[in-house]
């Protein structure tokens, strides 16, 4: 009758870890919820923001800046407004980018040699075709 005995230390073993746990309060369960949802939707409201850029950032608050001068012939109190919005987003975006020099990304690797993912930016490719016109006519 192992089988049996077996059976008995499980059941034995069961009911001392449902003594070990203890019950958790109804305020503690409602808590642990609630902290979840704020959460959730906090997370849900900054994922969208996530994917902008610096660049996009101070591009659109230059874009801001020249619909703001351009939009004062048309209409003055609109395009102040305008403008004040594209220097304040500018100088935010110029603040933050300034002051948030923290850690590098991490370097992408595989098999431990460092991967290179990104090819020339366009203008490195347009500074290159530059140097080798001027290498040509000398």
């Amino acid at each position: 009758m192992p089988d049996d005995r077996i059976q008995r230390e499980i059941e034995d073993i069961l009911n001392r870890l449902d003594a070990f746990v203890p019950e958790e309060s109804v305020a503690r369960r409602m808590r642990r919820r609630s902290s979840g949802a704020a959460a959730n939707f906090g997370r849900a409201l900054i994922a969208p923001l996530m994917g902008i850029s610096l660049r996009q950032v101070l591009l659109t608050a230059l874009a801001l800046i020249v619909l703001g001068f351009l939009g004062q012939r048309v209409h003055p109190l609109f395009g102040r407004w305008v403008l004040i919005a594209g220097v304040i987003l500018l100088l935010s975006s110029f603040a933050f980018a300034f002051f948030s020099r923290g850690a590098a990304p991490a370097e992408k690797r595989w098999r431990g040699q460092p991967m290179e993912l990104h090819g020339p930016s366009l203008g490195d490719r347009l500074r290159a075709w530059l140097q080798a016109k001027r290498r040509q006519r000398r």
